[in-house]
């Protein structure tokens, strides 16, 4: 008789686990007992690789790969990460993966008859009407509001929106809402800021500096996740409703958001670069992004749009308030994120730097 029990998640299937999450996520999957087989999904599966994982490359928007991939290894749990950056791609890319692929990830899911958990990796950029000070997840989010900013924050509030109402008896579904991200093999705010100080150009600082942010380092988002999916998959490991439900997920430590940035300039430069920074007026940091508006607009009779790092929600991250109650996860989940900030921080700039080809 074989009274060794199956892994609590069993087989499990991460889309865009090539990723920046996506590799943190994995490698804590692949660690733990609760596991069984590790499958990714990916648009390219060449990098960010884990030895013992499985790899699939697909889109999301794959239907007919999709559906055959689900048949042949059947996952128990499924972590959809899969998403374009918040500066990469076309708005026709942003919907098509972040909507459409949602969509069909969920239809297939929910078909799956071995497919019992389904964790949507959003954020907290789909709340609308920033500043934030401390918003808990019944914020609206930018689905309902026909003035969103850009097209990966309407699309990730579409997703998020899909995911929660997807819940129901064959599939228990929750959507984990990250903070402002950072860590090792980030690919997107991270190298801007490396570029920006590599060399000797003065450094700029938009605004007085006094406006907080939150954060959540890659480690601590992998953790989140897997605690949600345990929790949709044994209720006794949640104190509280899980499925149906959306959670900020956040370091819990909010800093000044031009301090996290210097951060990453001191790594690069070597030293504390804070006194050297040239201090643009608020009020001339909003004229400037507000004239490229109204130049793309005017020029381009709208059919072009600004760089998304010219958008409204990089430029709140850098004046407004960016702070949110992540005591939901904390409480039902049993989520308890560790992380020393600034060594993280280095360990990012120098993992990133040791990437660059050699000059």
């Amino acid at each position: 008789m074989n009274d060794v029990k199956a892994p609590l998640l069993g087989l499990v299937l991460v889309t865009g686990g090539c990723g920046f999450l996506g590799y943190a996520l994995v490698r804590q999957l692949l660690d733990d007992a609760e596991v069984g087989q590790v499958h990714i999904v990916d648009r390219k599966i060449s990098h960010n690789r884990h030895d013992g994982a499985h790899y699939h490359e697909c889109t999301v928007t794959d239907r007919a790969e999709l559906e055959r991939l689900f048949q042949e290894i059947r996952p128990n749990a499924v972590f959809h990460l899969a998403s374009p950056t918040f500066a990469a791609g076309t708005q026709a890319d942003q919907y098509d993966t972040n909507v459409e692929g949602t969509k069909i990830l969920l239809e297939i899911a929910a078909d799956c008859p071995s497919t019992k958990a389904f964790v949507h990796c959003s954020s907290v950029d789909v709340y609308a009407d920033a500043p934030h000070v401390n918003v808990d997840e019944t914020q609206k989010t930018w689905v309902s509001s026909p003035h969103a900013p850009g097209p990966y924050e309407k699309s990730k509030a579409i997703a998020d929106g899909m995911a929660l109402a997807a819940n129901g008896p064959r599939l228990a579904t929750a959507s984990l809402r990250g903070a402002h991200m950072y860590g090792p093999r980030c690919s997107q705010g991270l190298p801007p800021l490396i570029r920006l100080s590599e060399g000797s150009m003065p450094l700029f600082q938009m605004g007085p500096g006094t406006n907080m942010v939150d954060c959540v380092s890659s480690d601590n988002a992998a953790a989140a996740h897997i605690l949600a999916a345990k929790a949709l998959l044994d209720h006794g490991r949640a104190d509280g409703e899980i499925a149906g439900e959306a959670f900020n997920i956040c370091d819990g430590e909010p800093m000044l958001f031009w301090h996290h940035t210097c951060l990453v300039w001191n790594a690069v430069r070597g030293r504390d670069v804070a006194g050297e920074l040239i201090r643009i007026p608020e009020w001339l940091a909003r004229l400037i992004f507000g004239l490229v508006r109204w130049v793309f607009l005017i020029f381009t009779a709208g059919y072009v749009d600004p760089p998304p790092n010219m958008g409204s929600t990089p430029l709140s991250y850098a004046l407004e308030h960016r702070t949110y109650d992540s005591r939901k996860a904390r409480e039902r989940l049993g989520f308890r994120p560790t992380s020393d900030h600034e060594e993280v921080i280095r360990q990012a700039v120098d993992e990133a730097l040791g990437r660059q080809p050699a000059k």
